[in-house]
């Protein structure tokens, strides 16, 4: 498509954008919708103010409502796709919130937002909008789920030092309440500085990585037979309906039907 100027169609609950802008930035903003960055030519990076995010064709970047986040573009290629989503089945199909997320690009919802960004009046667009809320639903939960089940890994995976000594702390002390000051400090950091390094190396702040690893362990005590009060709690939960709800939005299910899966083996 034409190079230098945006493509811009409007569904109810979804605005899409064809952009092939290089060098684009944006300043420091947060839109009321959730927002979807699809790379099609070039790399973008997505500033946070704890770190950013960055990603090139084939990978693509989702980012919350009311996220403060700032834009930029490689400066020689710069195509993309844009997703502005504030449709109603969203909160149907998804059940919970998500992090910012770097994840591969699905190519089902890529050849949905082609085909509507070409075919605005479609008869079938208001369903095809359906399907890409789906697809784009499920990529979210995969990737959630991935890292859920990397995350034991991470220390080899990390150089960094510090990093790695904060992720030491944070896996020693994950039954525990966990001071994330307290975490910089040992790790010879600032507060910042230790958002800011999770990002770039791990791809997750350091509170949902403590999350994961907390999470990890519950699957571990649940399939060996602990019931789900003893897991909540020997986990560093203090309230059991925030242990159900954190362990159903990063596994997909609650934490009885996991146990109920041990007691099957």
């Amino acid at each position: 498509m034409r190079r230098g100027q945006d493509i811009a169609v409007r569904f109810p609950g979804l605005y899409l954008v064809h952009q092939n802008i290089p060098g684009k930035t944006m300043e420091w903003h947060a839109w009321p919708q959730h927002v979807l960055f699809l790379p099609l030519q070039g790399t973008i990076t997505i500033l946070f103010p704890s770190g950013s995010l960055v990603a090139g064709p084939g990978k693509m970047i989702y980012v919350p409502p009311k996220t403060s986040m700032a834009f930029q573009s490689n400066e020689a290629l710069g195509e993309r796709l844009i997703c502005m989503i504030n449709h109603p089945r969203w909160r149907a199909v998804t059940h919970s919130k998500f992090n910012p997320t770097l994840c591969p690009a699905h190519q089902l919802g890529k050849e949905i937002l082609f085909y509507l960004l070409l075919n605005p009046k479609a008869a079938c667009a208001k369903s095809l909008v359906s399907t890409f809320i789906q697809v784009l639903s499920e990529s979210l939960k995969s990737a959630q789920q991935a890292s859920l089940l990397e995350v034991t890994h991470l220390d080899s995976m990390v150089r960094d030092e510090r990093v790695r000594t904060a992720l030491a702390i944070l896996q020693r002390d994950h039954s525990r309440r966990v001071r994330m000051t307290a975490v910089a400090q040992e790790a010879g950091l600032g507060l910042r500085s230790l958002n800011r390094l999770f990002l770039e190396k791990v791809g997750h702040t350091p509170k949902q990585v403590l999350t994961h690893y907390r999470i990890a362990a519950a699957r571990d005590l649940l399939f060996s037979g602990n019931t789900v009060t003893e897991t909540a709690f020997a986990t560093g939960y203090e309230s059991l309906a925030q242990f159900i709800t954190v362990f159903r939005r990063l596994t997909g299910q609650l934490p009885s039907q996991f146990a109920r899966l041990g007691q099957k083996q």
